[in-house]
């Protein structure tokens, strides 16, 4: 339970520092094994990571997952909704006659 808390508090960390995390796994993951892995765990290739998780003494993907969705329903303003990019419109109105 202790480690479940230890991974909850670290999603929420990332959850607030980088966006992209809170719809996307794959950023979550990578973001959550960059900043709590080893500290050369970035320059290894990620199948190796992947299957390597344990010997890092890091939780495997489902549980940061599972930890994200936990804070989210706790967190709703860090919801999956991807950040929607901004919008040039340009409005004219015209009017014809009188």
């Amino acid at each position: 339970m202790n480690q479940t808390t230890t991974v909850e508090s670290r999603v929420l960390e990332i959850l607030r520092t980088c966006p992209r995390s809170r719809y996307d796994d794959m950023a979550l993951v990578t973001q959550y094994y960059s900043r709590y892995g080893h500290r050369k765990i970035a320059e290894l290739p990620f199948g190796y990571v992947m299957f390597n998780y344990k010997r890092f003494g890091l939780p495997c993907f489902e549980t940061i997952r599972r930890a994200r969705q936990r804070v989210q329903s706790l967190f709703p303003e860090l919801s999956r909704t991807p950040i929607e990019p901004e919008r040039d419109e340009l409005i004219l109105l015209v009017q014809i006659g009188g």
